[in-house]
């Protein structure tokens, strides 16, 4: 049962990271809406935005 907790928390801990990185850079359009985001859509869409900044440096 505990490492069920365990994961439970890192996998909020993450969300909330990934979120707040989100917002901070004006990422999604829909910010409102990240905390209804699973863990792989804010993944996909962290990714994503990591790829576009590569892009564009060169």
């Amino acid at each position: 049962m505990n490492h069920i907790n365990l994961l439970r928390r890192a996998v909020e801990n993450r969300k909330r990271y990934l979120i707040r990185e989100l917002r901070r850079n004006f990422v999604a359009k829909e910010s409102d809406h990240l905390n209804e985001w699973t863990l792989s859509e804010l993944e996909n869409e962290w990714k994503n935005y990591r790829k576009r900044c590569e892009e564009e440096i060169g």
